[in-house]
């Protein structure tokens, strides 16, 4: 299965675009538009900032599907007198990584370039050239090329956001590298099946919500006030998940997760036994390729975030594999995203206000 150019190069749009926590509207702008002009509905984007539309089939039953449109970035939180920029992070960075990286901030008049210099390895000795990457970012500050703080101060200024500027980059077979793909890839499958459901003539048996979510990476923020707005009996979570083929001795931690093997549904305590067998059937029935990794409690993605909200829905995750995550060189094959899409399309397709969400009653 592949993905079909058009959508190939609108992800690649999308994930052009810095969407670092708590600076999404970009990003949110572009989806929006994308599914109008798919669909003919209408978007909305609420006060948090999540990016909500909504498939109305007048059923009973409501199926939130999501994926968090955030990436990890940067936040200006101080400028020094020679003009230096320092950065705190937003969400999970790995710190020693961004040594001698380029950055991008959203400045005052526009994007504003920097990097995150690194001491010239002629004036360290045998023992400093062992930690060149520094653990805290107080010790690595950015380079706008400003000379003085006045000159930094009138290109940036305190809060503005940044991420690494890293950008696509085709590898080998169907497989890109990129920064944010966790989780824009997320959100553009999610966005390419309500699309695929909004216009197919078979539909959907349950009306579809699809929310584009914000602020995951500190704190699932947008996913609990989305599902709290929207209240689905059902929701599905798509996120990235752990990829193991390159990291082989995490497999006994997280399990045996490839690229190229297809999507990865969750399975455990937090999800749903019968949405959870419901896809799997739907990927033999469609023969879609189809991996499976054990979640023995609550994880870090929104579908906690939809099981625990008011009553709590029944959530099922289905994550897309993916290499080397919360780094600037994230990889992904595209053909399981385009598994995703296809699963998640006729997976929320065949539900209807019939499927049994309650357990056997005493």
């Amino acid at each position: 299965m592949e993905l079909e150019s058009s959508q190939a190069e609108f992800l690649k749009e999308l994930v052009s675009l810095p969407t670092p926590t708590g600076s999404e509207h970009a990003g949110m702008m572009l989806l929006g538009r994308h599914i109008k002009a798919a669909t003919g509905l209408a978007p909305t984007i609420d006060v948090h900032g999540n990016l909500h539309c909504v498939l109305d089939r007048g059923a009973k039953r409501t199926v939130m599907i999501e994926g968090h449109c955030d990436e990890i970035g940067f936040i200006v939180v101080h400028v020094d007198d020679d003009g230096l920029v320092y950065l705190a992070a937003l969400g999970g960075v790995t710190v020693p990584l961004c040594a001698a990286e380029r950055v991008v901030i959203a400045g005052r008049n526009g994007p504003v370039n920097g990097v995150i210099g690194a001491r010239p390895p002629h004036l360290m000795n045998a023992e400093e050239k062992k930690h060149v990457a520094k653990d805290d970012l107080r010790n690595m500050p950015c380079d706008i090329g400003a000379s003085s703080r006045e000159e930094a101060l009138s290109l940036v200024a305190i809060g503005d956001s940044g991420v690494v500027d890293t950008g696509w980059r085709r590898l080998a077979g169907s497989r890109v590298s990129c920064r944010g793909f966790d989780n824009r890839v997320g959100t553009f499958a999610m966005c390419e099946a309500f699309i695929r459901m909004a216009t197919s003539q078979c539909g959907t048996g349950c009306n579809v919500h699809y929310v584009a979510s914000v602020q995951e990476e500190v704190g699932l923020v947008g996913g609990k006030t989305a599902a709290y707005d929207v209240a689905p009996a059902i929701g599905v979570c798509c996120d990235v998940g752990f990829a193991t083929d390159v990291q082989k001795d995490d497999r006994k931690k997280i399990g045996d997760v490839r690229l190229g093997a297809g999507p990865i549904l969750g399975v455990g305590p937090t999800y749903h036994r019968g949405l959870t067998e419901h896809f799997a059937k739907v990927a033999e029935t469609q023969g879609l390729p189809l991996q499976r990794k054990a979640a023995p409690r609550g994880t870090g993605t929104c579908a906690w975030a939809m099981r625990l909200e008011r009553g709590g829905a029944a959530v099922a995750q289905i994550s897309i594999p993916l290499r080397y995550m919360h780094s600037p060189v994230e990889v992904i094959d595209l053909a399981d995203v385009a598994a995703v899409i296809e699963l998640v399309a006729k997976g929320v397709g065949a539900l209807d206000d019939s499927f049994p969400l309650l357990p056997e009653q005493p």
